[in-house]
């Protein structure tokens, strides 16, 4: 907390204190479970978020009087709360978090996004229940089951009887030397088994067999030995069958299918019969094509994460699906836009649009992986639009009731999971040595509940939430109506560019939902130069970046009452981007109080393991600006340190010693923030320094702390 001549009296618990170290090792345990601890947050897609556990502990710390205690809000963590007087605003509400947490603690909730993805998922996080829901879901599965499952068929290798295809394997051709056509298979090895052994393809015959050692692999078919475990393996091949893509695309041709049968399952090659499935789903789509709702966009030009596209030749968003997709996704969608419950077809266009992360030529096979076998890698294990070598078609309706990626998998395991807890919540609750001991059903908390049409409508009824589609700088309020809190999560400038990746998801959903929301779902992509992130590719710099926010936060800064908190979480590797972030602050007439250590992503994460990415948040508090004295760099820099090298003990006395040193630079730089911004400006020999020069100046103590070991 700042210590300066100019402090603020506190307003709420968590100017003073928070229970930071509590809570983290709490969100470390759903850092890995996530879809466990907080259902209603994955039943979609949404990238960057954060930990359900954090915000609402932010929510009732922000929410609660200067004169509670960390300990006591900690208590407050596994009860039930009501804060039905408070209004919390989250002008950047991306997959609704705080929307959800806000709501269960009793508050009203106002959120906003410029993205519709992003308005839809939080809008379903919050939505009424309907009891038609089954009733249409499984109307939607015979029906579209009845048309889609002939082509997805297969022969089993052990009975010879027709049986259902869960997926199919594909692998990429590529020309060799010679002119001719060759597989790339990544390795040979089709699948590790559960009790040893693995499923191989052969190089020589292209039959698969199972092997006990698949280093010493021996074909069942032709006796040819090999190592199936050796990489970057190339195999020619005569006459590639059914190919997908080619030309100016890469090329691509199944060889794999896994079959679901009574006598059991497995792969089988994929041969004669399988082609003629396909070729049959490629003919019945050109006879409907134009009968089924399929997105009709073209990808956008000049995008950080779809040039990666445009430079494989994808330029229409149809093209990352083949025939026999495109036909079952179509279908499928087709049924569920014939439903005339609206709720319930909002749900199952959810449901649908969640499908399609599982069901494009941009998955693959997990099985190969002997430290993950059996799932679909979706399209989005990376944020990033990654070229597959070998691409997984699934079965969009599955062969039985577990079948990873499917519309019923998502329907029961997703969705229905995420509307209990909506209900019944439940917390997890730290035993005594600081690992979870129980799990607590929070009875008299609910999640969401009726949306209101405007601000006014929430302010004067009965309703729970308002959800605003557009630039949160334009979301005007009431005369004389004003929030308590403002609870957010801030793009993180340059890290992820949210609306080049659900592009993918919007231009499906545009098909379902732009007659339910017209002003919402018109254009043809979400891409805007509002948004509030850094892209060199579109020519937005920090500068831009640095404009947005601070339009933003001021226009939270009139809707916030005059002593109610701004709190928000962020991290960057930059410390210039924290720089932009604290002048945004400044200029909107904020100032940092104090900041807080907080768990963001799972060290695990495939989106930082084994990079130089950062597993902390920086929970920045803010509160409106009031007159400030000068300060001298020498006195803050002293400040700066000396509660960076408590905050970073704590860490190393506690379980969790294994911050790395960007880690250590979210507590130094929030620490920079806090003291730093407790001044009107801060002088060194008499010249004022900026916040972008204070943040780049403080990784010099970062750096002296780690070197100690902190």
């Amino acid at each position: 907390m700042l210590e300066s001549d100019t402090e603020l009296p506190p307003s709420s618990a968590i100017e003073s204190d928070f229970p930071y170290r509590e809570v983290n090792r709490l969100a470390a345990s759903e850092a890995y479970n996530k879809h466990h601890y907080r259902p209603t947050n994955y039943q979609h897609k949404w990238w960057a978020r954060r930990l359900g556990s954090v915000f609402r502990t932010i929510c009732l710390s922000a929410l609660s009087d200067a004169d509670t205690t960390a300990a006591e809000v900690w208590e407050m963590y596994a009860e039930a709360n009501d804060f039905e007087d408070a209004v919390v605003l989250d002008p950047f509400m991306g997959g609704g978090t705080t929307g959800q947490e806000a709501t269960r603690v009793g508050a009203k909730f106002i959120g906003s996004d410029l993205n519709p993805v992003a308005w839809f998922i939080s809008r379903m996080g919050l939505a009424p229940q309907t009891s038609m829901l089954e009733t249409y879901f499984r109307r939607v599965m015979n029906r579209s089951r009845e048309e889609i499952r002939p082509y997805y068929q297969t022969e089993c290798p052990e009975c010879g009887d027709e049986t259902g295809a869960q997926f199919y394997l594909w692998v990429e051709l590529v020309e060799s030397e010679d002119g001719g056509m060759e597989r790339e298979y990544d390795v040979l090895v089709v699948d590790y088994k559960r009790d040893g052994g693995a499923t191989v393809v052969c190089p020589q015959c292209h039959r698969l067999s199972d092997v006990a050692e698949p280093t010493e692999s021996e074909c069942g078919n032709c006796a040819h030995e090999f190592d199936a475990t050796r990489e970057d393996v190339r195999v020619a091949v005569d006459s590639p069958n059914a190919v997908f893509n080619g030309g100016e695309r890469p090329a691509y041709e199944p060889y794999a299918v896994k079959y679901d049968c009574d006598c059991g399952s497995g792969f089988t090659a994929f041969d004669e019969f399988d082609v003629g499935k396909l070729e049959a789903a490629r003919a019945r789509f050109a006879e409907v094509e134009s009968d089924l709702p399929l997105p009709e966009q073209s990808i956008p030009e000049g995008g950080e994460k779809t040039r990666d596209l445009h430079n494989r030749n994808y330029t229409e968003w149809t093209q990352l699906f083949n025939a026999r997709q495109l036909l079952a996704l179509g279908t499928l969608l087709r049924h569920i836009t014939d439903v005339d419950d609206e709720l319930a077809r909002h749900y199952l266009t959810l449901t649908f649009s969640a499908t399609l992360e599982f069901n494009n030529m941009f998955c693959s096979y997990k099985g190969a992986d002997p430290r993950g076998p059996g799932a679909v890698r979706h399209i989005f294990s990376h944020h990033a639009y990654v070229h597959p070598g070998e691409p997984l078609e699934n079965n969009p309706l599955g062969t039985k009731p577990r079948q990873s990626g499917t519309f019923r998998y998502l329907y029961e395991y997703r969705l229905s999971k995420a509307l209990e807890f909506q209900n019944t919540p439940v917390e997890r609750v730290l035993g005594d040595d600081g690992t979870v001991d129980r799990k607590e059903p929070i009875g008299g908390e609910t999640i969401g509940g009726k949306p209101a049409e405007s601000v006014a409508d929430l302010a004067e009824g009965d309703k729970s939430h308002y959800l605003h589609c557009g630039d949160s700088a334009s979301l005007s309020m009431p005369d004389g109506f004003e929030v308590d809190a403002v609870i957010t999560d801030p793009p993180y400038y340059d890290s992820v560019q949210y609306s080049e990746l659900a592009d993918f998801f919007y231009v499906w959903l545009k098909q379902s939902l732009e007659r339910d929301f017209p002003d919402i779902f018109r254009a043809d992509s979400v891409v805007s130069e509002a948004e509030a992130v850094g892209n060199s590719t579109r020519e937005k710099s920090l500068d831009d970046y640095e404009r947005l926010m601070e339009g933003v936060f001021s226009s939270a800064n009139e809707a916030l009452t005059e002593d109610g908190p701004m709190v928000f979480t962020f991290h960057h590797k930059k410390p210039d981007a924290w720089g932009a972030i604290l002048e945004a602050i400044d200029g909107a007439n904020f100032r940092v109080v104090n900041t807080y250590p907080v768990r963001g992503e799972n060290r695990l994460s495939v989106h930082i393991n084994g990079q130089r990415a950062i597993q902390l948040d920086s929970a920045i508090v803010c509160r409106k600006g009031h007159k400030r004295e000068e300060g001298r760099w020498e006195d803050v820099a002293d400040r700066i340190e000396a509660e960076s090298r408590e905050r970073l003990s704590q860490f190393h006395e506690s379980d969790d010693d294994d911050l790395s040193l960007l880690d250590a630079s979210v507590v130094v730089r929030g620490a920079c923030m806090t003291h730093f911004s407790a001044y009107e400006r801060v002088l060194d020999d008499g010249e004022e320094v900026s916040e972008r020069e204070a943040l780049n100046r403080v990784e010099a103590i970062t750096k002296r702390l780690n070197a100690e070991e902190f």
